[in-house]
């Protein structure tokens, strides 16, 4: 037994979890979106969190609940010592901020972008904002925008000011994870400071944006040479100024949510679109798939998961009415499959259904409109679970029908 899988099962009985008793690397693979509540401080999140391979994360400057030397570092601390293989990631973002000098936090970005201006106008001279609802305006990240004192434009101030706060002092953190990487921007305004607003469909205009971005990341880079950086993407990341520059892509409500590739333009769109963005990163990149669903639908959590499985990536289910602020489990999270025995599949394996074959098992996934049933050779078995009974009974598996838009985990008998 490896001595990060025996720390994860010592820890796993301290806390009085179930162990998972899997190696690093092993599938299922596992990522918390968890930037909601900031209930890092409560022991039982903690435990949560642990479970997983990957836990996003969303402290903001100043976050002290018990007026601690190191508030952050100790949670980090606490997560990593339950299990030690995780990877523990912060949350930033650039294109938007606060203007509000009420939010304290924030309020040393607000002042910089005040004396810099750094905010998008329109041709009005207004400042523009893509919706009310987060209380956020737009930043101009472009080479348009002005230079501060110290020569920096505002990607270079605040990936400075993020690293300071959050990176440099807290080793722990091994994702720095960027929110709104998108093709193109979101607003109309007066980008390149003509007096005229620009068409966000313009590929001048584009290409300035993306560069403002890709700036952010090369100053990370700089600042933070061995982290990963992780972008939530709204593209897979072919264009120019993006391709290869990214570790990680997080393509966030890839199903169930309103606008959901997969909901929009089908299920092989959204599979092309997890297999592009993962060729597009930075050798070695790592790509997660978010759904958002209820807690309950364990059919389309079956569908997603396996989907997932069919390529390289980490699953990421988000429940649809807690938001980012909890860590569901399914009784699939703990199969054992342990690592990929065949590459991502390019064909269907039988009558539309998909499958991937891995050490401790398969996975299998029909992605068609109507149930299908298949024959699995002998040697496997259904899992043992407890959430969907009906489905996962543990008995022997030979021909399995599968309901439209739906998956299973078979085990491997030993």
């Amino acid at each position: 037994m490896k001595t990060s899988r025996f720390l994860t099962f010592v820890a796993a009985l301290a806390t009085g979890l179930p162990s998972i008793a899997k190696e690093p690397g092993d599938f299922p693979r596992l990522l918390g979106m968890n930037i909601g509540k900031k209930i890092y401080d409560q022991p039982e999140y903690q435990r949560q969190l642990a479970r997983l391979d990957i836990a996003i994360l969303g402290f903001y400057k100043g976050w002290n609940p018990h007026n601690e030397a190191d508030p952050i570092g100790s949670i980090l601390k606490k997560i990593k010592a339950l299990n030690p293989a995780i990877k523990l990631g912060q949350y930033t973002v650039i294109n938007e901020t606060y203007d509000d000098p009420s939010i304290v936090p924030n309020a040393d970005v607000l002042a910089a972008v005040e004396d810099n201006n750094w905010w998008v106008h329109n041709a009005a001279g207004k400042k523009v904002q893509w919706t009310p609802k987060y209380h956020t305006w737009e930043i101009n990240c472009t080479e348009w925008a002005p230079k501060d004192k110290q020569g920096r434009r505002y990607p270079e101030w605040r990936a400075e000011r993020d690293n300071d706060w959050a990176f440099k002092s807290h080793p722990e953190f091994e994702i720095w994870y960027c929110d709104n990487v998108m093709y193109r921007p979101r607003v109309t305004g007066d980008w390149d400071g003509d007096g005229k607003d620009d068409d966000r469909n313009d590929p001048r205009i584009q290409s300035a944006y993306r560069k403002g971005t890709a700036t952010y990341w090369a100053a990370i880079h700089r600042l933070q040479p061995k982290l990963i950086i992780m972008g939530n993407t709204d593209s897979d990341l072919s264009q120019p100024e993006f391709k290869g520059k990214l570790n990680g892509g997080f393509l966030e409500g890839w199903m169930g949510a309103s606008y959901s590739i997969e909901r929009r333009q089908g299920w092989k769109a959204a599979m092309d679109l997890y297999r592009t963005t993962k060729a597009n990163l930075a050798p070695g990149g790592i790509v997660s798939v978010n759904i958002h669903g209820p807690a309950d639908n364990y059919r389309f959590m079956r569908y997603a998961l396996a989907s997932c499985l069919l390529d390289d990536g980490y699953f990421s289910y988000s429940d649809s009415a807690a938001g980012y602020s909890s860590v569901l489990w399914f009784d699939e999270f703990d199969a054992p499959l342990g690592r990929a025995k065949s590459e991502p599949p390019q064909a269907a394996w039988q009558q539309g259904v998909w499958r991937r074959d891995y050490a401790g098992g398969i996975a299998l996934v029909n992605p068609t409109d109507a149930p299908v049933t298949v024959t699995v050779e002998s040697g496997f078995h259904k899992l043992q679970g407890k959430q969907d009974p009906q489905v996962n009974d543990g008995q022997p598996a030979s021909r399995i029908t599968l309901a439209a838009k739906d998956g299973i985990i078979l085990l491997r008998d030993r």
